[in-house]
């Protein structure tokens, strides 16, 4: 017993040619669309950082190393020196919004794990806050709360738990940064210090800066809101497009596959389409060449139906022979031959005046 091939399902050629151009539309603006998106927010980590780096060191580069590194040593928290240093550090911070948190720290030999804090931002108890820090108060940055008027004591350890990195603590030697993002009540954050310098170049210490960094994640949504949208609708315009021109490409084969179930049926009536457009391609050759096709085989089966009434005929004069001689070759024939013959013969016998 024969197995019978199972029945392909059938897909247009135009669906086809829809499907795979869709999905490599789709698959180049979605690299495009990623490319771009890491773009940007690569820029966006960047300025960041470059604002970060630049705050770092405009806010070290305005404390005075031997001023620091005296009210470390000998003085206490809201003295003149540390309120001079707050003074200035509280007016880098209202510049820049941005920075959170900006505070200065020295190390001590012993102390390779942890640092100590010297002056921080944070409005001192007893100040009037200007309208400016009232703002930042209860401003949000792009995610990130302002923290609030919390300040750390002179001499308070900063440890690892707290933020204080391989990373800042090269910021003790170098302007450094700590790129990986740390999370809090507040936001999310990336810090970065400067060196401290006194008046015979030496680093002293440095300052910490703390910035929020959720205003980078929403670039990335700015840009998916903005271009997703667009993205969808350019995909969408060329899938359009691409229907259009599988339909204008398709559509001589379609007729040609029309006129070859009508042939098959033995109908030449129809005509074989031709191109629309006055240039010649492949569908247009297929076209031409099974125009001819047609012709031929209109013609051959024209003779075809000829010589089968042709020798319809001479089978049927061959019958009509044959049954002759059937009824010729007959006992009844021959009786009636031979009795035809004697009453013949009677009759050449006959006298002339007698009558039959």
């Amino acid at each position: 017993m024969t197995a019978v091939a199972p029945k392909s399902r059938f897909l247009s050629l135009r669906w086809r040619l829809l499907a795979i151009f869709t999905m490599l539309f789709l698959s180049v603006l979605t690299g495009v669309f990623i490319w771009f998106l890491n773009y940007a927010t690569n820029n966006a980590q960047a300025e960041l950082e470059a604002d970060l780096m630049a705050i770092a060191k405009t806010a070290a580069a305005g404390i005075d190393g031997d001023e620091h590194s005296a009210l470390y040593t000998q003085g206490q928290i809201d003295d003149p020196t540390y309120l001079k240093i707050n003074a200035y550090l509280r007016e880098v911070k209202t510049i820049n919004p941005k920075a959170s948190g900006i505070y200065s720290f020295v190390q001590l030999p012993n102390e390779p794990e942890q640092a100590r804090f010297v002056v921080s931002a944070a409005i001192p108890p007893g100040q009037t806050p200007t309208a400016r820090e009232q703002a930042l108060a209860t401003e949000s940055s792009a995610g990130c709360t302002i923290r609030p008027d919390t300040r750390p004591l002179i001499n308070a350890a900063f440890t690892a738990a707290g933020g204080f990195t391989p990373d800042m603590a090269r910021g003790l030697r170098e302007p450094s940064i700590d790129p990986n993002p740390s999370t809090d009540q507040w936001g999310e954050w990336i810090a970065g210090a400067a060196p401290i310098y006194n008046a015979k170049g030496e680093t002293v210490g440095a300052v910490g800066v703390d910035m929020c960094v959720a205003e980078v994640a929403a670039v990335r949504n700015r840009i998916s809101q903005t271009l997703i949208p667009g993205f969808l609708l350019v995909t969408a315009l060329l899938a359009i497009a691409v229907y259009l021109i599988a339909h204008r490409l398709t559509r001589p084969i379609i007729g040609l596959t029309a006129v070859a179930t009508q042939i098959s049926n033995g109908d030449y009536s129809s005509e074989v389409p031709e191109s629309s457009s006055g240039l010649r391609d492949e569908v247009a050759t297929l076209a031409s060449v099974f125009a001819m096709m047609v012709d031929k085989v209109r013609e051959r089966e024209n003779k075809l139906r000829q010589q089968v009434a042709e020798l319809q005929i001479i089978v049927d004069e061959g019958k009509r022979k044959q049954q002759v001689d059937e009824i010729v070759d007959s006992e009844f024939f021959r009786n009636l031959q031979e009795k035809a013959r004697e009453a013949r013969q009677r009759r050449d016998r006959r006298p002339p005046d007698q009558t039959s």
